[in-house]
């Protein structure tokens, strides 16, 4: 999927502005068979949906990938081949995940892994391109935390105590990265720009 088509918001000062003026985010986080859109598949989505008061719903699913899952990904993220076998195939879960992403701005952690994949995943099914604007927490967090050396979300979770109940499952992976993303406009505020109401 081409740079293009990912809509990123880059303007870290503006976020608060966005937070405060009322615009819905959705957190979003995938778990696959690899690192390749192109060749490998979803098998699980999670996503947490909410606004500057905070939660509005969530969605989360399991999906049949309709290949194996390597081992080294069964390790990682406890999904188990015998997990996914029954479960629906993106096709089938696609609309719901669309309804429920709507129009809100989708937040991820190295957000352009993710949304190639649920692109990828689209282009197979003859759907269009997801077309919401995008926030890469990872990105976000590097401009937030300069001094660290490192920005991976469990890092980031342990650091700024963020509670994680199951690493590299796809729906606490979104809820921890919709608390980073509020960490991180909470610990700039200093250098966020005033917002006009």
């Amino acid at each position: 999927m081409p740079k293009s088509h990912l809509h990123l918001l880059n303007d870290y000062r503006r976020m608060n502005r966005l937070l405060q003026n009322g615009a819905v985010f959705c957190a979003l986080d995938t778990e696959t068979t690899g690192l390749k859109p192109a060749e490998e598949r979803i098998i699980e989505i999670g996503a947490v949906k909410f606004d500057k008061n905070g939660e509005l719903g969530r969605f989360s699913t399991l999906v049949n990938p309709r290949i194996l899952i390597p081992h080294f990904c069964q390790e990682l993220t406890g999904i188990t081949n015998k997990m996914v076998f029954g479960q629906k195939e993106f096709k089938e879960i696609a609309d719901d995940l669309l309804s429920f992403l709507d129009e809100s701005i989708i937040i991820a952690h190295n957000a352009q892994f993710d949304l190639r994949f649920v692109n990828a995943e689209l282009e197979r099914i003859n759907h269009d391109s997801l077309l919401n604007k995008a926030i890469d927490t990872l990105r976000f967090s590097r401009w937030a935390y300069p001094d660290n050396e490192h920005w991976t979300l469990q890092f980031l979770a342990e650091q700024l105590k963020i509670e994680v109940k199951a690493a590299h499952r796809a729906e606490d992976d979104a809820r921890v990265c919709m608390e980073l993303f509020l960490h991180c406009i909470k610990d700039t505020m200093d250098r966020q720009k005033e917002i006009i109401l």
